[in-house]
């Protein structure tokens, strides 16, 4: 029988057993899979207490605010999260320890800047276009006192991933901070009672959450980069930031992709309906686990292995990984069919009305994952802008729909709407990456496409 097995995980995969235990970005898969499938469980878990103890109304303020907060985080990090995990994992393979050590000086001070001044322009809005009766004014206030907190967070998790501490770049933000969230929000409500928790204090809640798991990152900096002694080069300011903005506009694109839906239920049907429309994504969300683990896994040796041009051993990683990527999403992909509405009948009786929206975003999110990582290949080789266009069809078909169907199936035509965007997103990109890269990301179909380069 374990013959059997090894036979054919070795015709899957292309490896056998032991090498795969041997390899290096098999392992950091697998222990990003453990970081991502705990978290996303971490996460349930928090969207289950939120619900449990924050009204309805306040549970869709809730996922409004940090939706904002999303959107703003784009020029606050100006791309650079992305341009230095690539640039760093590039100047390490060629032994590029000054510009290293420049990029990470750079990267922090930008972002600092950048991140603050947005912020102190918000919490203005905020003080000049609502009335200060209005109790949802420390709310927004409150999350946007996360937009520099979380960018300079998220900018050193990418310098640690990028130097190829994949797992230390991922468990302050994916571990550390929700249990210290759960922890936090669930004593305060126990302590001042839950009647008395609403929007405002579970934000505030989160900020203290984000302040402990950046000093927690920042340790680990001082533990795992270290570059050997050379000199500061003088930064390529402009340069950087040039190239950095493709990724600001891809980033842009995608947040405002991923988070339209919210903000256009927020604005056409109110903050009920989007506390259910926000939970029937998360649930969704939960198909995409071991998509994200493996792909920022694998981000920095995509970027590598291609500016090596070592096109084959990119190939076979991508083809092996991802449909690892598929055997794993598809029991998740059936239960939310099957049975939706016993998993959201967990977050409480209302909830069971987004099961139409769940099954919906299920669809397009495993669709997305049968055609593998095209928007990080491309972006790992350089090709930034033609991912920004695959991102711009996708957020304009997701608006048009919405505008369309919103009024007429409330959440379930947000949904909708949804799904028809990251349908463009992946056939335009997928076709795209072939053409371009030569790079086949999709599970399927490599019998029916002609192999560009010959193994490395």
């Amino acid at each position: 029988m374990n013959e059997k097995r090894s036979k054919w995980l070795e015709l899957l995969l292309g490896m056998t057993p032991a090498e795969t235990m041997r390899s290096r970005a098999a392992r950091d898969v697998v222990g990003s899979l453990f970081l991502h499938v705990t978290g996303r469980m971490l996460q349930i878990g928090l969207a289950i207490l939120l619900a449990r103890i924050l009204p309805l109304k306040g549970l869709g303020l809730y996922a409004l605010v940090m939706s904002w907060m999303m959107v703003m985080m784009v020029p606050s990090l100006l791309g650079t999260r992305q341009f230095v995990q690539r640039e760093i994992a590039v100047a390490k393979s060629r032994e590029q320890w000054n510009k290293t050590k420049s990029l990470l000086h750079w990267s922090t001070l930008t972002v600092f800047i950048f991140s603050f001044l947005i912020f102190i322009i918000a919490s203005c809005w905020v003080f000049i276009v609502m009335p200060s009766d209005n109790p949802d004014r420390f709310a927004y206030l409150f999350g946007f006192m996360l937009i520099p907190l979380t960018a300079l967070l998220q900018l050193w998790l990418a310098q640690l991933r990028g130097w190829g501490s994949i797992l230390a770049g991922q468990i302050p933000e994916v571990i550390i901070r929700r249990l210290l969230f759960g922890f936090l929000l669930l004593a305060v409500s126990i302590i001042f009672f839950s009647t008395n928790m609403n929007a405002s204090n579970t934000l505030l809640i989160q900020c203290t959450a984000t302040v402990i798991a950046l000093g927690i990152t920042a340790l680990l900096k001082l533990r795992y980069i270290r570059i050997p002694g050379s000199a500061l080069s003088k930064p390529e300011t402009w340069k950087w930031l040039r190239l950095s903005s493709r990724f600001a506009l891809l980033s842009g694109l995608a947040i405002l992709n991923s988070q339209i839906g919210i903000l256009m239920v927020g604005a056409m049907l109110g903050k009920a309906d989007t506390g259910l429309f926000s939970i029937a994504a998360k649930g969704a969300d939960l198909l995409v686990v071991g998509f994200a683990a493996a792909s920022m896994a694998l981000a920095p040796r995509m970027a590598a292995f291609y500016h090596e041009h070592q096109y084959g051993k990119l190939q076979q990683m991508i083809t092996r990984t991802y449909r690892v990527v598929v055997l794993v999403t598809f029991p998740v992909f059936l239960l939310f069919i099957v049975t939706g509405d016993v998993f959201l009948s967990i977050f409480g009786p209302a909830f069971v009305t987004a099961w139409p929206a769940l099954i919906i975003l299920s669809f397009g999110q495993f669709f997305g994952v049968l055609f593998g990582p095209m928007g990080t290949m491309l972006n790992m080789a350089g090709h930034e802008r033609v991912t920004a266009l695959g991102a711009a069809a996708s957020v304009i078909v997701t608006i048009v729909f919405n505008f369309i169907l919103i009024p007429l199936i409330g959440i379930n035509g947000a949904a909708v709407g949804a799904v028809l965007g990251m349908i463009t997103w992946n056939l335009l990109l997928t076709a795209l990456c072939y053409r371009r890269l030569g790079i086949w990301t999709p599970v399927l179909g490599m019998s029916l496409v002609k192999k560009r380069f010959s193994d490395s």
